[in-house]
């Protein structure tokens, strides 16, 4: 079931050998953006909502559908770079990092089945490694759909983003980008990232208990510490009404100068896809 789709009038579906494309995979369903390479604009933004939430770990043709059906999934693309939104992970300093020894750094950290393989990409502005799970079939979907498609933790857009913030603020930071079910969270101070995390989470209660004690832990003040929020949040939302309560200093995530979007975009709150936007640096 397609959620929304936003297209430019400037898109050219004969053209996508100049466009870039960006795909989020999740249980919340699929999320793809086009970004135009020459002009740095962004003219398509388009989502498929999974409305159960409960895909078998071993079979993904929901997703193999929409790649196969999709008029621009099946056009082919000057680079292409997939998101797979994943609680499981873990970093590896570069210095400490070894590619044959990924399944040692995973084995404390976390568990995976069968039906996964495990990915690994480094995050250049920390220089660290992320190693996460991916189910094996939907790997096998995308990468028969695009054979040179660069596939990233969701931790590599958001990292990079928060830390190309140009604000000149040396105060503390917390970033929090939400999903339907999960949410990662990072801390920055003076340009530098001190903490990232990714918690499940059933209501606000669980979300505002792992934001506060770890505010605690790193002995913030919660009256002075700036929060900032992505994702899947608005400010109508009774989440967002609750955090205040505890978190004056509350902020939602706003677009970068580097790119520009469709004004057709403007129908979703900017910081919505902001992660998915956020990804095109990190292939390029």
């Amino acid at each position: 079931m397609v959620e929304f789709e936003f297209l430019d009038e400037t898109l050219d579906i004969n053209s996508t050998h100049f466009y870039h494309l960006s795909v989020q995979a999740s249980l919340d369903g699929l999320v793809f953006s086009i970004l135009d390479t020459t002009k740095n604009k962004y003219i398509a933004l388009k989502a498929y909502l999974n409305s159960d939430k409960q895909i078998d770990p071993g079979k993904f043709d929901w997703y193999n559908s929409i790649l196969k059906s999709d008029e621009f999934l099946l056009k082919e693309y000057k680079s292409t770079g997939l998101v797979y939104v994943e609680e499981r992970s873990t970093l590896v300093p570069d210095p400490l990092f070894k590619e044959q020894n990924i399944g040692d750094y995973t084995g404390l950290n976390f568990q995976f089945s069968g039906h996964e393989e495990l990915f690994h990409h480094k995050i250049k502005k920390i220089d660290t490694w992320v190693i996460f799970p991916v189910p094996s079939k939907l790997i096998s979907g995308f990468q028969g759909q695009f054979p040179n498609i660069n596939i990233f933790h969701q931790s590599a857009p958001f990292i990079n983003r928060i830390l190309s913030e140009r604000t000149g603020n040396k105060d503390r930071s917390v970033f929090i980008n939400i999903y339907s079910t999960m949410f990662e969270i990072a801390v920055t101070e003076s340009g530098n990232l001190l903490l990232y995390n990714c918690f499940g989470y059933k209501n606000t209660n669980d979300l505002l208990y792992y934001t506060l004690n770890i505010i605690k832990q790193l002995k913030f003040a919660a009256e002075s510490t700036r929060l900032v929020l992505s994702g899947k949040i608005t400010r109508q939302s009774s989440l967002f009404e609750n955090i205040k309560r505890y978190i004056k200093n509350t902020e939602f995530a706003k677009p970068g100068d580097r790119f520009t979007y469709s004004y057709t975009f403007q129908n979703i709150p900017a910081h919505n896809h902001l992660n998915l936007l956020s990804l095109y640096p990190c292939v390029s």
